[in-house]
């Protein structure tokens, strides 16, 4: 990577974090003073309603905006043309959410779901006016504009949501803030990133680019279409309060990568589209990214794993003690589910949206098989469901991986070894210490956390010391 490129992505990580350590502040504690405030029927409504948000969402406007990210140069009528493409797209998720909410809450005998997913379709016609100007800052590495948007739909929406709760509006609070969000979305980044917006159809200029956007909306909606499975099939299954209990189980244990994984792959993929052309440098900087990720993540994970009974119990009460179970199952796998986002960033921007749609449809199958293996599990079988798929999901990717970039299983295993054998370490040596030793609380929570920093940073120097070094390296050279 070269020194240019580097500056602006580490530009970008700085202005990013800020922003995101801002955000979480206000997102965590906003999230878990509205979880308090709300029940499990509440979430399960709200679960009920994704199921149909997340498959719309995952068509995700053809994959235009990577369109524009991955080509240098696209004339003004092509760029008109996908406008197009997105009001039209806009349009359609809007009419088949709002005349299929009826029929979609009845098969799940959730009138509620109705209202919900009418409100929200409204999202799809403000959101085709965002995928323009986010996908124009993200390709010229803007990232600082990019930040401040995320700073300013980060206050407002938690704050939205709060108020809303404050009134007593339920699982209503949760909807209006999703509103909110995409409204502020759009009026930001159409303000730092003004154009004008005209109308032309050049379909037969557009249909190469658009078929690389086709192949990465049919992976997503694919992909997509898998990570809902557990709601699709358990929300035929399970009570409303049950899938309300699995729903903030699985949303507590999917923090770290749901606030992680889309500013990745925001910095990643411009990175790696920009040095596309040279697979040593690809593979160099994507053997790089996985060895320093592995080294985070994995010690995050499963902390948050060991902790997490005294978490629900002290910041969301014990009215969903039921989720612990379900972060502890999911934890244990969830780091594989970030590596794996990493690897398919870079498979998307060598052009590979063959082996984007392989490894879409791969997890998608093994999830399905394992929801119905698991089912006599309860709810809990869900959890252990993802884990199966997680896991042999990305040892299939990792096959590709090796192939397109031509790493040996050796390279590939130590990329990841040593993370797991000092986070294995810090999980068993908690374990034995609070044998002995016990803490309620915070008390539990903070002094474990401190513990294990200690426990993990220490078997990193003894197993894995040349990890300081390139985190020195990145960060000040």
């Amino acid at each position: 990577m070269n020194d240019s490129l580097k500056k602006s992505v580490m530009s970008g990580v700085k202005w990013l974090a800020i922003s995101k350590i801002i955000i979480q502040l206000l997102r965590w504690g906003s999230t878990f003073w509205v979880i308090r405030q709300l029940n499990p029927n509440d979430y399960g409504i709200m679960a009920i309603a994704e199921i149909v948000i997340s498959i719309l969402v995952a068509i995700n406007y053809l994959c235009i905006g990577n369109i524009i990210i991955r080509h240098k140069h696209i004339s003004k009528s092509v760029m008109d043309t996908l406008f197009v493409f997105c009001l039209l797209i806009g349009l359609s998720l809007f009419l088949i959410q709002f005349i299929g909410a009826s029929y979609f809450s009845t098969f799940y005998q959730t009138p509620e779901a109705k209202d919900v997913l009418q409100l929200l379709a409204l999202a799809y016609l403000l959101e085709c006016f965002n995928v323009r100007p986010l996908a124009l800052m993200a390709k010229r590495l803007e990232f600082k504009k990019l930040a401040q948007i995320d700073l300013i739909a980060g206050i407002l929406t938690p704050g939205s949501t709060i108020v809303a709760a404050l009134y007593g509006l339920g699982y209503w609070s949760l909807a209006i803030g999703y509103i909110v969000h995409t409204l502020v979305r759009l009026i930001m980044s159409n303000y730092l990133c003004p154009s004008m917006l005209s109308i032309k159809w050049r379909y037969k200029r557009t249909y190469k680019l658009m078929k690389f956007g086709i192949q990465n909306s049919l992976s997503s909606a694919i992909s997509q279409v898998g990570n809902s499975l557990d709601f699709i099939i358990g929300g035929a299954l399970f009570s409303t309060n049950s899938i309300g209990i699995y729903q903030v189980g699985l949303q507590i244990a999917f923090i770290p990568l749901r606030k992680i994984s889309p500013e990745l792959k925001r910095l990643s993929f411009p990175a790696f589209c920009r040095i596309s052309k040279d697979i040593k440098l690809v593979k160099a900087y994507y053997s790089k990214i996985i060895r320093l990720f592995s080294c985070i993540i994995f010690p995050v994970f499963w902390g948050l794993g060991f902790l997490a009974e005294e978490i629900i119990t002290s910041v969301v009460t014990n009215k969903w003690i039921e989720s612990a179970i379900i972060i502890q199952i999911l934890c244990w796998a969830l780091p594989f589910k970030l590596l794996n986002e990493i690897s398919t960033t870079v498979l998307n921007a060598l052009g590979r949206s063959d082996l984007i749609l392989k490894n879409s449809i791969t997890p998608t199958v093994i999830l399905l098989l394992s929801i119905i293996s698991l089912k006599s599990f309860d709810i809990q079988g869900l959890a252990f469901a993802w884990c199966v798929s997680i896991i042999l999901s990305y040892i299939v990717l990792l096959y590709d991986i090796k192939k397109v970039l031509s790493l040996s299983k050796r390279s590939i295993f130590s990329l990841h070894i040593q993370a797991i054998i000092s986070s294995t370490i810090m999980y068993f040596s908690l374990f034995i210490i609070n044998l002995s030793i016990h803490f309620d609380g915070l008390y539990f929570i903070f002094i474990n956390g401190f513990i294990g920093i200690a426990i993990y940073t220490f078997t990193t120097l003894i197993f894995n010391r040349n990890i300081i070094k390139e985190f020195k390296n990145l960060l000040i050279k």
